[in-house]
Order: structure tokens, then C-alpha cells, then sequence
């Protein structure tokens, strides 16, 4: 008699990803060092930058909506293609009549916004550089050290503000006799008024006055100042040339082609002073036509539903966020169709930065997926940094592993260091065009960031895919300096056991810090996810975040969390755990915009609580494996 062996239900097929596939080339060093680039060179591109795409789009599309935001209403307010231009034209020829040039930049204090987007390209096609810094350091921050520590690296010749109000304490602090502000409300004697540079018809003079100086700028001049967000002390000023503007434009070209045949809706929150959102993003949008919906949400509590609702009423063609954000919006799309509905309909793939994005997200969102729509949507992501513009690897495989970060793309090479440790490790290092030229004012870190060959550090970790084919991809394995080791000698690698202990306990925590160093086990400090345990019991529905990280029914989840980990090895075992109430703070420099916490930083301000993570006798409020 023939026997039918059970099967599993076939997986859903994945939406197509139009990515194309590059060979890539290896070359393997006698010390174990490995070199990587794309067999395909990046296309020659006639455009300089991204603002070289406007015209062309204006004459295009000139109808069609380039950027849409809500206003104080709640309804979409937009500007079209057409206005676009007109508007890139006569502010860029306002800045040019107030003296401003690559000496004399620009500093944008407030987040992204129509008009930010405009004065962001009207400077750029114009040759005046521009320094978007956080909002944070103008409006959270009580003494704007930050602020005046980049003021210091790129002393602007103008300011810009949304609103005067929130940002009046930071501009005393910034302007002097010869800064101007510009500020679209809330403007006051002394300030000039956005309304004023957008509401006269352009003349031939001004035209020509900006074409001159859009021809005039030069492949190593400076698009825009970037601020990393460091580990201590005053960020860095990454200087961004037109050059690394158009590598990145170029790797869009042929990455992103297809783009061109269709008619791209977006919806994007990450902020502008960011890599990932003000020049992949935003760039993005503008080399390609795209309606660019500005999202005023955020991956936090109370401001996610503005993300929500925004998704009801737009379809993205490509939808990329931080796994903090994917964390919540799995939930979201598990209990609403309608949203789901819409999220899935247009979208070609998703993409996430920042982190790693937890395998047990990704099987909910892919399980909603096939609910909804009958096939899962790829997650594709690489490996960058604002020091190489946002550009670096990429993986566009729609059947990739889960956190693969992909190969060199067209343009970039990497290098691959092997690490101690006899975990087959690599630091990753990068080279070409895209990578910037050096820190503002600061030759002795330039020098110590890259190595003998020109090659980039950038202080992550990975692994090999496959150790015997690097060309199937990497996987992210930490940041190095992140990395510590147990009182056994045993390397304990951060960013491993931070994804797996978000992933044991999902949906519970947010995020975590790991600690250890000088002690023979590991345990963790970590953020409650206030809403999924309010659903633990009925009494926690109305506690707020201080009654429950200390309340015994949330201890106990978490703990048998901590117990599921079993099989889990002493470098990745947590032992302990305390959940805090306070969010990491901004102004310490424990978190940065894009929801990053720096672990170092974090565990030294809160010493006092890693200390009581160690104790023979812990509180009752620490969460146990046994």
C-alpha cells in the first residue's frame, strides 16, 4: 500500500522584485582579507546631483504632485512639479542675493517640510551648501550644546526655520548681526518671510543668474553637511560633494531604472539631516517623479497612528522604515485589513535601516501578506553610512535571508578584515565615489577613518552568506566597538544577542542594552512596548509606562521570555533584565533620530542600574531566567 506523507502548505510566491541581479567579483587576499565590487560599473549619468532632475520632471509632470504634507487641518496640501521649479528658481536666486556661497552655507534648525525640501534643492542647484541639523538640538535640547558645537564646524550665513516660536531660544543662541533668518511662520521684524522669496514672478535676471550659477559648480564642492550622531562629545560634520551626490544618482540609475516607467508615490518620515533621508530618500523621489508624501509620524508612541493613517490613504511604491517602526506596524496590519489592503496593493518591496529587523516581524508582516494579497513582499536592505552618502551594499533578492545586507553595488568596493575571535567575522570597510572626502575641521579623525588602500571603516561587523561564494551576500554581525568579553574570555557579540532577545520576548520590548563587560554572565536593560504589555492583563490596560515595568505580571512575562532561551549558549544567554521607564535621551546622546541606541553610552549613564543587574540578591523588579 502506498503511503502519502503529509506536507506543508506551500509558501506564497513573492512579488517581483524589479532589482537587477550584478555579478560580483572577488579577490582574496594571502592575510584572509577579502575585496568585493560589482562586475557592472555605474552608468554615466549627464546629471550632476539630484536637483539636475527638476526641469526635466517639471516639463514632464508639471501638474502632477512632487510633494504633499498635511497641514494644521489634517488635509494634504501639495506642490506640483511645476511650482517646484518655479520655486527651486526664485529661492535659489533669493540666496545667491544674499551672499550666500560654498563659504557662506546655509543651516536648516527644523525638520522635513515642503518648504524645507525646496530651500534643501534651491541650494543645491545653486552651488550653496546646506547643514539640516536635528530639531532635537533646537528644541529638546536645554543647552544647545550640540547646536553650537555645529555652528562652530559650518558657521552658517543664514538660518532656517518653520516656525519661529519653538525655535526662538536657538536662534538667540545662534545669530549674530550678520545672520539672517528665514522663516515661513511666525515671522517678526528682521526675519524674512518665506511667502516673500515665492511670490514674485521670475525675471530673465534671475534666470540667468542661476543658470550661471548652477554651471559654475564643480564635482568637489560641497552639496551638504551631515552631522553623525558619535558616541560622545560635539557630532561630526560630514562634508557631501556633488561628486558623492551623483555617484549616488548613478547607483539610482541602475538600480532603480525601472522607476522611470511609472508614476512613484512614496510616503517617507525619516528626517532630511539623516543619509537615509535626505539624500536616498529625498533624492529619490526627485530622480524619479515621484509624489513624495512627507509623513508627520513617527516609530513612537502617540505618533505611529499619524503613520497609520497616513498609509489609509496612501498606496507607496516602496515603503522603508527602521525594524523599530516594522515592529509596531505589525500589530497595526494584523488587526486592520483595511490598512493591510492598502499597504500591499502598489508596493513593489519594502526596505528597512538602521538595525536588524526581527525574523518574528517579518513572519507577521509576510503572514498578513498572504491574507491579504496572496504573496509575500520582499524586505530588502544593505549597508551604508552617512560617511558613503547612504550608498554601500544592497540586497534586492526577494528569496534572500532575512537581515542579508547584500553585495557591492556598481560603483562601491568593499574591504572584508577578518576578525578575532575564530567566528568567521569581518569588519567591512568601503571605497569609491560615493564615500565622503573627510570630517569639517577635524584632519586627525579623516586620517585615523580610513585605512592604507583609502578604504573607509566603518566600524560594523558582518559574515559571509556563504564563506564559499561571497557573492550570495552578507549578513550584519554588529558594530565592533560594541562587541565585549565575558570574565571566561567568551566574546560577547551585542548585536546578535540584542536581536535575539528582541525577538524571545516580542512583542514585549522595543529595545535593550546589553551588558557584561567584567562579569561572567550577561543581562540587559530594555524598553517596555507600553501596548503590548497593557494586553498582558486587564488591570494594566491604564498604567502608564512607570507603574509597568515594575509590575509583577510584566516581570513574570518577561522572565519566562528569559527561560525560553534554554538552548541559547553563555555568550547569548540573558540572565537578567530591568525595564526602564525613561526613554533613552537625545540630549545624552543615547538614542539618535533614527531610533539607534548607542549601547556604550547608554550603559554608562545608567550605570547605577547595571550595577543592580549584578547584585547578589536582585530587586523583585528584575526579570529572571531562573
Amino acid at each position: 500500500m502506498m503511503t502519502v506523507t503529509p506536507t506543508q502548505p506551500a509558501a506564497a510566491s513573492y512579488r517581483p522584485v524589479r532589482i537587477p541581479e550584478r555579478h560580483t567579483l572577488v579577490e582574496r587576499r594571502a592575510d584572509g582579507t577579502l575585496i568585493l565590487r560589482s562586475a557592472t560599473p555605474p552608468p554615466d549619468i549627464a546629471e550632476r546631483s539630484f536637483a539636475d532632475f527638476i526641469p526635466a520632471w517639471a516639463a514632464q509632470r508639471g501638474n502632477r504632485p512632487a510633494f504633499r504634507e498635511r497641514d494644521a487641518h489634517g488635509d494634504w496640501r501639495s506642490l506640483s512639479w511645476a511650482d517646484l521649479w518655479r520655486q527651486v528658481q526664485l529661492v535659489g536666486a533669493a540666496l545667491l542675493g544674499l551672499g550666500l556661497d560654498q563659504d557662506q552655507p546655509l543651516m536648516l534648525l527644523s525638520g522635513n517640510s515642503i518648504e524645507q525640501a525646496v530651500l534643501l534643492l534651491a541650494a543645491e542647484y545653486v552651488g550653496v551648501p546646506t547643514a539640516p541639523v536635528s530639531p532635537a538640538y533646537s528644541t529638546v535640547s536645554k543647552d544647545f550644546a550640540r547646536l553650537l558645537g555645529v555652528a562652530t564646524l559650518v558657521p552658517p550665513a543664514a538660518l532656517f526655520v518653520q516656525e519661529t516660536g519653538p525655535y526662538e531660544r536657538a536662534l538667540a543662541a545662534l545669530s549674530s548681526a550678520t545672520t539672517t533668518v528665514i522663516a515661513v511662520q511666525g515671522v517678526r521684524p528682521g526675519v524674512i518671510a518665506w511667502a516673500d522669496l515665492i511670490a514674485e514672478d521670475l525675471t530673465p535676471q534671475q534666470i540667468a543668474k542661476v543658470a550661471a550659477a548652477h554651471a559654475a559648480i564643480r564635482a568637489d564642492d560641497t552639496a551638504r553637511v551631515l552631522f553623525t550622531s558619535g558616541s560622545t562629545g560635539t557630532p561630526k560634520g560630514v562634508a557631501l560633494t556633488y561628486g558623492n551626490f551623483r555617484a549616488v544618482a548613478a547607483y539610482y540609475a541602475d538600480n532603480l531604472g525601472w522607476l522611470r516607467e511609472t508614476e512613484p508615490v512614496f510616503l517617507d518620515w525619516l528626517p532630511w539631516h539623516h543619509g537615509l533621508g535626505g539624500v536616498l530618500n529625498l533624492g529619490r523621489s526627485i530622480q524619479f517623479g515621484a509624489a513624495h508624501h512627507i509623513d508627520d509620524g513617527r516609530p513612537l508612541p502617540g505618533m505611529i497612528e499619524r503613520t497609520v493613517r497616513n498609509l489609509r490613504d496612501v498606496s507607496p511604491t516602496i515603503f522603508t522604515s527602521v525594524p523599530s517602526a516594522w515592529t509596531v506596524l505589525a500589530g497595526e496590519l494584523e488587526r486592520d485589513p483595511e490598512l493591510a489592503q492598502k499597504l500591499f496593493a502598489n508596493v513593489h518591496y519594502f526596505g528597512y535601516g538602521g538595525a536588524s529587523l526581527p525574523r518574528d516581524v517579518w513572519q507577521r508582516i509576510q503572514q498578513v501578506a498572504e491574507q491579504t494579497i496572496g504573496q509575500r513582499i520582499a524586505f530588502c536592505t544593505g549597508l551604508a553610512c552617512t560617511e558613503t552618502s547612504g550608498m554601500g551594499t544592497y540586497c534586492g533578492r526577494a528569496n534572500a535571508e532575512n537581515g542579508n545586507i547584500g553585495t557591492p553595488v556598481p560603483g562601491a568596493e568593499v574591504k572584508l578584515v577578518p576578525l578575532e575571535g575564530g567566528d568567521a567575522r569581518y569588519e567591512i570597510r568601503m571605497r569609491g565615489p560615493h564615500v565622503f572626502g573627510g570630517y569639517v575641521a577635524h584632519p586627525e579623525l579623516t586620517a585615523a577613518a580610513f585605512d592604507d588602500d583609502g578604504f573607509f571603516r566603518l566600524g560594523d561587523a558582518v559574515r559571509l552568506v556563504n564563506a564559499d561564494d561571497p557573492s550570495q551576500g552578507m549578513l550584519f554581525a554588529g558594530r565592533v566597538v560594541e562587541d565585549f568579553k565575558l570574565t571566561n574570555g567568551t566574546w560577547v557579540r551585542t548585536g546578535a544577542v540584542r536581536l535575539a532577545l528582541l525577538e524571545c520576548c516580542s512583542p514585549l520590548l522595543t529595545d535593550a542594552v546589553i551588558c557584561g563587560h567584567d562579569h561572567d554572565y550577561l543581562a540587559a536593560l530594555a524598553w517596555p512596548n507600553v501596548a503590548a504589555c497593557r494586553k498582558l492583563a486587564p488591570e494594566l490596560a491604564t498604567l502608564d509606562a512607570a507603574a509597568l515595568v515594575q509590575h509583577p505580571i510584566v516581570v513574570d512575562a518577561i522572565s519566562k521570555c528569559l527561560r525560553s532561551q534554554a538552548n541559547s549558549g553563555s555568550s547569548l544567554r540573558i540572565e537578567r533584565l530591568m525595564l526602564m521607564a525613561e526613554p533613552p535621551s537625545i540630549d545624552a546622546n543615547e538614542i539618535a533620530d533614527k531610533g539607534y541606541v548607542n549601547q556604550s553610552v547608554t550603559r554608562a549613564r545608567r550605570a547605577h542600574f547595571v550595577e543592580q543587574l549584578f547584585q547578589t540578591s536582585p530587586a523583585a523588579h528584575i526579570a529572571r531566567a531562573q
